[in-house]
């Protein structure tokens, strides 16, 4: 996604000159309600974003029935992220400079927090992003104003080229979005298999464009054993359904989180290839832990569904946030922000247990491995048991 255009350029020299003079006045103390914004994308790609906002308000919910922050009640705000980062750039300003929020639970996508990211740091807003990934994110110059409940890619990167190292393949290529998300994977992964197997082509594609086939044919030609792609649910269909029609079913496919929790239903071609070609990482919450448990457990009472990828997350960035407003003792960005550092040392979560680098980064990350099966009349995600800790080389 280019997000490096002039219009958003022009939001952005517009939306800085407002905020160079209407910071909002931070008081002592905490206001009787309490606002956390949240950045999700209610109606596009990625597709998780209601069902983060759900987990977002369970975690509200909760603490509010416990007292809420020492005895302020918590208000949830929550603004649409929107299919571009000008749109992002445009809710966060409304969070901030319309409803005076001092910190913000998301966006979700890689692009969008480094479309809002110089914004926020300017206004001295923590971003605390349940599924932003890019490796990208821990090298600006506001880095230290982002916390990632995720793992990043740099860990994802290191999954899937050991599967791609265990599974002895020795001619890979690449086909990854055209985006920061993409191109992060594709470069950790390299770094992690040099000397170990020749990349025969690399490849990157406008997730927007729809049509692969010219990408897919080049791939063909280099006749390798295993295919790394990553990108989301729009563009991995499509991808998936015209490598069946170009007879790619043959080869090893390993795939990331971004295609997992696809609607199958929606996509039965590439279901159908998925389930003879495909393999996948996704982060592994702490299945196992009486957080998680209780948390699943609770997501299904009240929506009626299981919780999807990254609402583990999601609800420990709530938590996350909620905890260190009460380690800050003040409603203030800055304070919230340094709060956060201490929050997130050793935190136990729905996704296991989390302690930030210097950068905002989790230093460790559990993955497992994904497959998609038939089950019954239906295709659905398997999780093969697998799993996989990487901690940050």
């Amino acid at each position: 996604m280019r997000f490096c255009n002039f219009a958003l350029i022009f939001l952005f020299a517009v939306v800085s000159a407002l905020a160079a003079g209407c910071s909002p006045a931070v008081t002592p103390g905490l206001p009787d309600e309490i606002p956390i914004g949240c950045l999700m994308p209610l109606t596009s790609t990625p597709a998780w974003g209601p069902n983060l906002v759900n987990a977002a308000k369970q975690a509200v919910n909760e603490l509010n029935a416990s007292g809420g922050i020492d005895g302020k009640k918590i208000v949830l705000l929550v603004a649409d992220e929107g299919p571009t980062p000008a749109a992002a750039a445009m809710a966060v300003y409304e969070l901030v400079d319309v409803k005076k929020v001092q910190v913000i639970l998301g966006g979700t996508t890689s692009e969008a927090v480094v479309a809002v990211g110089p914004y926020c740091a300017g206004k001295n807003i923590p971003l605390v992003t349940p599924s932003a990934t890019s490796t990208t994110l821990s090298q600006q110059t506001w880095s230290r104003w982002v916390f990632r409940i995720s793992p990043s890619d740099a860990l994802q990167g290191g999954v899937v080229a050991k599967l791609i190292k265990d599974g002895g393949y020795k001619k890979v290529a690449t086909l990854v979005q055209d985006t920061i998300y993409g191109r992060g994977i594709e470069e950790m992964a390299k770094e992690f298999l040099k000397g170990r197997t020749n990349v025969v082509i690399s490849l990157r594609y406008d997730p927007k464009k729809l049509s692969y086939r010219s990408e897919l044919n080049a791939i063909k030609d280099q006749n390798p054993d295993c295919i790394l792609c990553a990108g989301y649910y729009d563009d991995t269909a499509e991808v998936y359904k015209q490598a069946a029609e170009l007879g790619l079913d043959n080869i090893k496919w390993i795939a990331t989180d971004g295609s997992y929790d696809m609607p199958l239903e929606k996509h039965l071609e590439a279901a159908r290839f998925m389930e003879k070609a495909v393999t996948g990482t996704v982060p592994m919450p702490d299945t196992q832990s009486e957080v998680y448990r209780n948390f699943s457990k609770n997501f299904e009472v009240m929506y009626n569904t299981a919780p999807t990828v990254y609402c583990d997350t999601s609800y420990d960035g709530l938590n996350l946030i909620a905890r260190a407003i009460q380690l800050a003792n003040t409603y203030d960005g800055g304070s919230i922000r340094d709060a956060l550092v201490e929050a997130g040392r050793d935190f136990h979560g729905a996704s296991g247990a989390i302690t930030f680098d210097d950068r905002g980064s989790r230093i460790a990350g559990t993955y497992t491995v994904w497959k998609v099966e038939m089950q019954g009349t239906q295709y659905r995600f398997a999780l093969t048991g697998q799993s996989i800790t990487f901690l940050k080389p």
